[in-house]
């Protein structure tokens, strides 16, 4: 209920003030007409955005990560196949351009839509679909908020960052926007791996958690840590490394590609440590320290990056905005470490308390058992 409300939002307030969102998101008036036509395709489409999103999480709350994973492949796959059939008019379809791509992701969000409400109804999870369970329930809203609130205000940050950013950039040339562009989206695909195993790791801290098995707590973090390492590792090996090669599949202008690997070789040196950082985020989640996850996340975005992009620039130029994204990850990964002792101690606490505990309901059930055979 509550994403259809968002959606309904989204297409209302999106469509009334999208001339000022494009503005304010550092939209230039060479490319303004075209961004125009493109968002208001999304923003009609945006009400098929958020309850797939909702229902996988759902389903993945139950401990069933699999079937999110296959929507969330299913939704990519459409995309890329339907981006060219209607950006280039495959198949007899009209050539939309632009426009074409945004077709592309509101239809793919559909059918993913039309498929995960399919597969929640077949009892592949526990939802039961029934008019009661509309109903609004303040009970149940306050605890939706109270647990996902922290994840929101980090994504509102993230989107205030990357404005800030594009209007920096854009006082540059429009060759580093585009050059930040490549750079975001190859970013994500290095993170791609991190949050699978994060959507992973979150279940399982969870019930260990709410078992009392904090020592499993504490395994699954350190695996899960040491995976992540690996993965953005490899990632920070290959975008140091091959840089060139990676910026060749996006872009054959020479300019270009010389911005977007001094972009990617600047931005991405403390890039292995993002990994452990994204599973301390899941797990204080996952244990429920959502506020600590979001005040940990905002250091780093509000307390460390947005100073860094507004000072270093004045020395180092358009450097100083991809070294901003490098020393803001090393100085979150500091703070980390002490929320993550922190974590430790409590984890090591809890379990000394629960041993003593069982201890003591052990030699208790004993003597009771003792009394009554002298009885």
């Amino acid at each position: 209920m509550i994403s259809f409300i968002y959606g309904g939002l989204s297409v209302g307030l999106g469509l009334h003030y999208i001339d000022s969102w494009l503005i304010i998101f550092g939209s230039t008036p060479e490319t303004f007409a075209l961004s125009r036509e493109y968002m208001q395709i999304i923003l009609w489409g945006s009400l098929f955005t958020f309850l797939p999103m909702t229902l996988g999480n759902i389903i993945q709350g139950e401990g069933n990560t699999f079937i999110p994973m296959v929507i969330s492949l299913l939704g990519i796959s459409l995309n890329v196949v339907f981006d060219p059939i209607f950006i280039f008019g495959w198949g007899g379809m009209p050539a939309l351009g632009l426009n074409g791509a945004a077709v592309a992701t509101v239809l793919s969000q559909m059918v993913t839509t039309v498929v995960i409400i399919a597969l929640a109804k077949r009892k592949i999870s526990k939802l039961t679909w029934s008019r009661a369970n509309f109903r609004p329930s303040l009970r149940v809203v306050s605890e939706i908020y109270r647990v996902g609130f922290p994840a929101m205000i980090m994504e509102l940050v993230s989107v205030m960052n990357l404005t800030i950013i594009n209007r920096t950039l854009t006082g540059y040339s429009y060759t580093a926007v585009a050059a930040l562009g490549i750079f975001m989206r190859i970013r994500s695909l290095a993170h791609m791996p991190v949050h699978g195993l994060a959507q992973g790791t979150m279940p399982i801290a969870a019930f260990a958690y709410g078992a009392r098995q904090y020592d499993r707590v504490k395994e699954t973090i350190i695996k899960s840590a040491i995976l992540a390492f690996f993965f953005m590792g490899t990632a920070w090996a290959i975008l140091q490394y091959k840089t060139v090669w990676v910026m060749q599949f996006f872009s054959q202008d020479p300019m270009l590609t010389v911005v977007g690997v001094t972009c990617m070789q600047m931005a991405t040196l403390f890039l292995p440590f993002v990994g452990p950082l994204v599973i301390l985020y899941t797990v204080l989640q996952a244990v429920g320290k959502g506020f600590t996850a979001m005040w940990l996340s905002m250091t780093r975005q509000v307390v460390f990056f947005l100073p860094l992009l507004l000072f270093l620039p004045h020395y180092y130029s358009l450097n100083g905005v991809w070294l901003a994204f490098s020393l803001s990850e090393m100085l979150t990964t500091l703070v980390a470490l002490v929320f993550l002792i922190s974590l430790w101690r409590e984890l090591q606490v809890r379990n000394k308390f629960t041993v003593v505990m069982l201890f003591r309901v052990g030699y208790l059930l004993e003597r009771l058992r003792a009394w009554l055979r002298w009885s």
